[in-house]
């Protein structure tokens, strides 16, 4: 072999190790324990060592983490009619006469909303009180309806009704909001505007030391 066959041989490995070198400097290996390439196209799946978004929570005081079930879902199935009506009243069931009357409400014709709910306000004890602070705060019932939950609410005692009147006043445009505020900034004294989510801790903290 003549020595310039020899220099181009030698210069050939020269520039073909350096090109070698070079994209490992670059790259460099994988590290120890390191999740493989992620491909185009592929897809998350959540699971259980990976979970998604839990659902939401439903209900209607204290915000996200304290709200609860809607209360509505167990009430007695009855359809609503005149006879319903009197029937409930002749049944004389004071212990559940109040649900009767709330399940005629959510069924009844708008027309006749009105008087169901005024009955259903006057017949609901404190202690059974949820289903009807769910339905104001949900909006469940509008215009003659609405007023008369909202008429009773004010009152009812202030453990019950001021927690409702601060998810009233997180939303906007609730029909009742006018009155919750005007009474919150009273028993709080102060004033978070609305709508603000700030009434509900102002709310808690009042109730925790009242």
């Amino acid at each position: 072999m003549n020595k310039r066959v020899r220099i181009m041989l030698v210069s050939a490995l020269f520039l073909a190790g350096m090109a070698i070198a070079l994209r490992y400097a670059v790259t460099g290996p994988a590290p120890e324990g390191a999740p493989p390439e992620k491909k185009s196209g592929s897809k998350f799946v959540p699971s259980a060592s990976s979970p998604g978004k839990p659902p939401s929570s439903r209900g209607i005081v204290g915000g996200e983490s304290g709200r609860t079930a809607n209360p509505l879902e167990d009430l007695p199935d009855l359809t609503w009619s005149p006879r319903a009506v009197e029937e409930t009243f002749a049944s004389g069931d004071n212990t559940s006469m109040h649900r009767k009357m709330l399940a005629l409400l959510m069924d009844a014709p708008a027309g006749h909303k009105p008087g169901l709910a005024d009955h259903v306000a006057n017949l609901t004890p404190d202690d059974e009180y949820a289903a009807i602070a769910w339905l104001i705060s949900s909006r469940g019932v509008e215009g003659a309806a609405m007023e008369a939950l909202l008429q009773d609410l004010h009152h009812r005692p202030a453990d019950i009704k001021l927690p409702v009147m601060a998810e009233i006043l997180s939303q906007e445009n609730h029909p009742g909001a006018r009155e919750a505020e005007r009474a919150l900034t009273i028993y709080l004294q102060v004033s978070h505007g609305y709508p603000s989510n700030a009434w509900r801790g102002a709310v808690e903290a009042y109730l925790a030391t009242n």
